[in-house]
């Protein structure tokens, strides 16, 4: 397992994070914790003073999480570093080093001001360089986009609008399905068929209301596939949906991605900010699921005989799964998810484990209260890699072309609050290098390897709520 925090990531030019409300850098109780116990020895801003800087990695002793926090709960002997085990909890120490963390990284990227790099800026990587080219532009939030065998781009748009794209001319398809557009929720992920071309059927992902309860509209992931036919949506089919009984109020952790392998489906359903429902096998939030291509639920799922249980669950404690993607050289399933306040993570999904939301996290509460101390537990599956503070990630993909060969068979990682897209490599399911090869030109909610082997982009600007489609040109091409 690798951290992206205190550990530093390779870094391009210093191109900032988004705005400070999205992070919530710097706010909550937490930050009185640090003021209150922290900031008479290392400083207001972290850069020392009788005590040594947190923010340069050469001054600490130990500069990874487990280090922080052994530090702040024993101290350092000879030092003037006391311990703190006594005055602070557990959960406390744990929202210190979250805190730490955030303003490490903020220091290494040179604030949080939105700096945004000029459309033509050419990227320099390790290994390649390349240019951002735009190929088509909206008003709204861009959420999914995958290609169909002609090379057409199908997009979606969070508002209910999904779009067949061929040379930048967008066609609106008619009769999509009615979407519970509301925050988070609306249409999500859209993706062919593996065999398209032999049965026309397009797989969409979207937040649908159901039933009003105690007032409210309640609500959940809907699955379903269907065909177009002159720009029209039909022969639709539901592939999944939970019972009325299990649908919630709540409008936001919808999930969704798809990934198709050997005639099954699996997808992901956040936790629709019902955190403990990620741990109930009889709810269908906080999981990823698999079914056969036509809903039927497999024989071999864990759970299918296990009382209550739904027999779709793959696997369990998620918090919000907005990426999803197979690596078609081993056949591994991965899952990228948002954490709380840090600690989003990408995770090796395998059947019927457990990741541990909310009892196990590397992130703390939004407003900057603990959380818990825990980041680990038995029966309890640790990720991949782990990023604190906080990317957002959002879509992600195995990239299997060639005009970036260096990178092929790594992941591609969409950062939204981070404005970044992170190459990560893994071999044997360990993380051995994460480098951010793009920076400060929008939140990224998808990437995807084209059929022309370029990697695209949507990318979405929180100021202009515009939405454009890009993608990474080699520099000699």
């Amino acid at each position: 397992m690798v951290v992206k925090g205190i550990v530093s990531a390779v870094m391009l030019a210093a191109v900032s994070f988004s705005a400070q409300a999205q992070l919530r850098i710097g706010q909550g109780p937490v930050a009185e914790t640090y003021k209150d116990f922290c900031a008479s020895c290392h400083g207001d801003n972290m850069q020392g003073g009788s005590g040594p800087s947190l923010i340069d990695d050469e001054s600490l002793h130990g500069n990874t999480p487990a280090d922080l926090t052994r530090i702040i709960a024993k101290g350092v002997p000879d030092t003037e570093m006391m311990a703190f085990e006594d005055g602070l909890s557990a959960e406390d120490i744990r929202a210190l080093v979250i805190y730490i963390s955030e303003n490490k990284r903020l220091a290494e990227i040179g604030g949080l001001e939105s700096i945004k790099r000029p459309a033509n800026s050419e990227f320099s990587t390790e290994a390649h360089s390349f240019k951002l080219e735009t190929l088509f532009e909206t008003e709204g939030v861009l959420w999914a986009i995958n290609f169909l065998p002609n090379q057409d781009m199908l997009v979606t748009r969070r508002d209910g609008t999904l779009f067949v794209i061929r040379d930048g001319k967008a066609t609106v398809i008619e009769g999509t399905p009615e979407v519970w557009h509301k925050r988070q929720g609306g249409l999500l992920d859209a993706e062919p068929h593996p065999d398209y071309e032999n049965n026309g059927w397009i797989y969409l992902s979207f937040s649908a209301s159901s039933v009003e309860r105690d007032g409210n509209m309640t609500g959940m992931t809907k699955v379903v596939r269907g065909k177009i036919k002159d720009n029209k949506w039909t022969d639709e089919e539901t592939i999944f949906l939970a019972p009325t009984d299990l649908h919630i109020a709540t409008n936001h952790h919808f999930g969704s991605r798809f990934v198709f392998d050997d005639g099954y489906l699996y997808f992901s359903i956040g936790d629709r900010g019902r955190m403990e429902m990620a741990q109930d096998l009889a709810r269908p939030n906080g999981k990823i699921h698999r079914i056969h291509d036509d809903g039927r639920i497999p024989a071999d799922n864990p759970f299918v005989d296990t009382p209550g249980a739904m027999k779709s669950v793959w696997s369990y404690g998620h918090r919000n799964p907005q990426g999803l993607m197979m690596d078609t050289t081993t056949g591994l399933l991965y899952d990228t998810e948002h954490g709380p306040r840090g600690g989003d993570e990408l995770n090796l999904i395998e059947k019927g484990k457990n990741y541990g939301w909310p009892v196990i996290t590397y992130g703390m509460n939004y407003n900057g209260t603990p959380m818990t101390d825990k980041t680990e537990a038995p029966g309890m599956e640790q990720p991949v890699i782990y990023w604190v503070p906080s990317i957002a990630t959002a879509g992600s993909d195995f990239y299997d072309g060639d005009k970036f060969p260096s990178w092929k068979g790594d992941a591609l990682v969409a950062g939204m609050a981070s404005q970044e897209l992170h190459r990560v490599r893994i071999k044997d399911g360990k993380a051995l290098e994460d480098e951010v090869i793009l920076r400060g030109m929008g939140r990224i909610r998808d990437v995807e390897t084209g059929p022309d082997g370029y990697i695209y982009v949507l990318l979405n600007d929180g100021n202009t709520d515009k939405g454009t489609i890009a993608r990474l040109v080699p520099v000699s091409d």
